[in-house]
């Protein structure tokens, strides 16, 4: 082979081993845009702090360990619930006090609603009596007009003249002291009113409602709350983990005392870069590799993709922002994270949170496990 022929052959390997390598990247590129992979990911629980509510005092009772499975409605721990067992029973108590207390209260005005109507009643008779004795002294004192111009003629005697004017004067006497007696009777129903109108008022009577009764109620309800919740159940199957406490610890309201990993759904938070986001929508199927399990596969469902993340090269002084002055020679995708769910479970290969996950995007809509187990 002469030289030419040795030039000619290596431009023709040149060529195609830079055509080779073109075509590799862009099968490669194609792969990752299509099917996006990383292994930045972890497997994820939703994790829930067991702590007491409302309520403190001492634990008597713990039904779990740390790492245990509990089921959920399983009781979890009890705090002792003498005092506000106590309670409970004070609540009752005034409870029923109340009620008997309306219900006396509610006799007590029907009997002064029926008395203030006798009165009533005995005012308009009164009124009655003033008009008949108006009347009676009203001819009293005509009769006396009517003597008195006699007497001079002779034609009455004096004794009879003093007679009617003593008539006369009794008449208005007694006109005068019904007019008291039925001002004060006055007076006394007005008061009565009064005094009803408070009573009511004191009664807190609202329709078919009263208030007095309702807030007892309410407290003897607080009260059988506070009883509740001093036995902690588990609100889901889960694991227990992070337990740190024992029988007789005090614990108050807040109080972190273990976390329970919700073991309902388990996930796995994958960090894709930026460049990634446009192949990957929710539903898309997605292969999972978890690194304790090395060739076991696991499928995933896209369920998400985060909004935000917190810039690790961003500074703030003050309300204004501190931007450094750098040259970029290389600049660094940022990476969102993607929520996936895992769809199978296997009992020989239990997940745990925290586990190095590797994932790739299928592309496709993920099957149910139902749909995935048929031929």
């Amino acid at each position: 082979m002469n030289e030419r022929s040795k030039q000619i052959v290596g431009q023709v390997l040149g060529i195609l081993i830079i055509a080779g390598a073109v075509v590799t990247g862009l099968m490669v590129w194609n792969v990752n845009i299509s099917h996006p992979n990383t292994n930045d990911a972890m497997v994820r629980a939703n994790i829930v702090d067991i702590m007491p509510q409302h309520v403190s005092g001492r634990i008597v009772k713990l039904n779990v360990a740390d790492n245990q499975w509990v089921k959920q409605g399983d009781l979890l721990y009890v705090i002792d619930p003498r005092p506000y067992q106590a309670k409970l029973a004070q609540a009752k108590a005034r409870h029923q006090l109340t009620e008997k207390e309306v219900e006396a209260n509610k006799v007590q005005i029907g009997a002064a609603s029926a008395k203030i109507t006798q009165m009533e009643h005995e005012q308009d008779a009164a009124n009655a009596e003033i008009a008949r004795l108006e009347a009676k002294a009203a001819y009293d004192q005509s009769y006396l007009d009517r003597i008195k111009p006699l007497l001079e003629k002779e034609f009455v005697t004096a004794n009879k003249i003093n007679e009617a004017t003593a008539a006369r004067d009794a008449s208005a006497a007694a006109v005068r002291d019904a007019k008291a007696k039925h001002q004060a009777a006055i007076m006394t129903v007005n008061y009565a009113h009064k005094e009803h109108a408070k009573a009511e008022a004191d009664l807190a009577q609202f329709g078919n409602l009263n208030a007095k009764i309702e807030a007892s109620h309410a407290e003897v309800q607080n009260a059988e709350l506070d009883v509740e919740y001093c036995s902690v159940y588990a609100p889901f199957d889960a694991y227990v983990t992070n337990l740190n406490i024992a029988v007789g610890e005090y614990v108050q309201p807040g109080q972190k005392l273990f976390a329970l990993a919700d073991d309902r759904v388990w996930f796995v938070m994958a960090n894709y870069k930026e460049t990634y986001l446009q192949s990957i929508q929710p539903g898309m199927a997605v292969d999972v590799f978890l690194a304790p399990y090395p060739g076991k596969h696991f499928r995933g469902e896209v369920q998400g993709i985060g909004w935000a993340n917190f810039p690790d090269n961003i500074k703030e002084q003050g309300s204004l922002p501190t931007v450094e002055r750098t040259l970029n020679w290389v600049v660094l995708a940022s990476r969102f994270p993607v929520r996936i769910k895992l769809l199978d479970r296997d009992p020989a290969y239990p997940f745990r949170m925290g586990m190095t996950a590797f994932t790739t995007i299928l592309g496709k809509p993920a099957q149910s496990p139902a749909a995935a187990s048929k031929p």
